[in-house]
């Protein structure tokens, strides 16, 4: 096998109510002149519906054009009255109808059709698996693995590495040092052995503020110091098994 070192970035909560902040997020990132996606909800809180926003969706489009920025779907409401959006315990039909609901918003909102989902939750359920593959969806996530939906195939992997634990950005300050720990003294000092997929999920909304300084220093490490290659989520489906380093456990779903 051919090892390598592989990182997806993840912008995620896009939505307009917190607009200044994502793209505030993807400016830093486009300095850094790396791949990332955009994870976006089609209509916040039951408040937002991006089709009612043409200024932000617009700034969305022109970032998807430079052919580094993959859009992905998260969830439809992200959350109502404090519970996240369930894609794991509803039947099949539900979770279906409610991301056919996210997919039509996109559509009319003049944004391109996501084949890439990750719930608010990050918790999948097996009757959800099945409803993206009849929405024609490629990739799904949750929080210790990828599922290549069409393939039947999924990938076992390490936690993503997360600052919006709780939902609040004054409760989430106790992230940041455990982040920091979690990256340079046990990701990256364990045996000299680096290889694998590392993900990172960058919450602009609830994220403490001095988060992005370290989200940006640890893409930078990654980068400079470690050598590795950031893609978007539709690359991975390009990517042969055999060519992914052996720190990724590949498994029939």
């Amino acid at each position: 096998m051919i090892d390598q070192k592989l990182a997806i970035i993840t912008i995620h909560d896009v939505n307009p109510l917190h607009s200044d902040k994502i793209l505030k997020t993807s400016f830093e990132l486009n300095k850094l002149k790396i791949k990332y996606n955009l994870s976006i909800v089609p209509y916040y809180g039951k408040k937002y519906n991006l089709k009612d926003y043409v200024t932000f969706c617009d700034q969305l489009s022109s970032l998807l054009q430079s052919g580094n920025v993959e859009l992905t779907l998260h969830g439809l409401y992200h959350q109502t009255d404090g519970t996240l959006d369930d894609f794991d315990t509803r039947s099949k039909q539900q979770e279906k109808e409610e991301i056919q609901k996210g997919l039509d918003i996109l559509l009319a909102a003049r944004l391109p059709r996501s084949s890439m989902f990750i719930p608010p939750a990050w918790h999948l359920s097996r009757q959800c698996i099945e409803a993206l593959k009849e929405l024609n969806f490629s990739i799904s996530e949750s929080m210790t693995g990828l599922e290549l939906i069409q393939k039947g195939k999924k990938y076992i992997l390490h936690p993503v590495m997360n600052w919006d634990q709780q939902g609040d950005k004054e409760k989430n300050k106790q992230t940041l040092e455990q982040n920091k720990e979690m990256f340079y003294n046990k990701l990256f000092n364990v045996n000299g052995n680096t290889n694998g997929l590392f993900r990172m999920a960058i919450h602009p909304p609830h994220d403490p503020d001095e988060a992005l300084a370290d989200q940006i220093e640890m893409i930078k490490y990654l980068k400079e110091n470690e050598n590795y290659e950031f893609i978007k989520y539709s690359d991975l489906l390009r990517l042969d098994q055999e060519e992914i380093s052996t720190k990724i456990w590949l498994q029939n779903a």
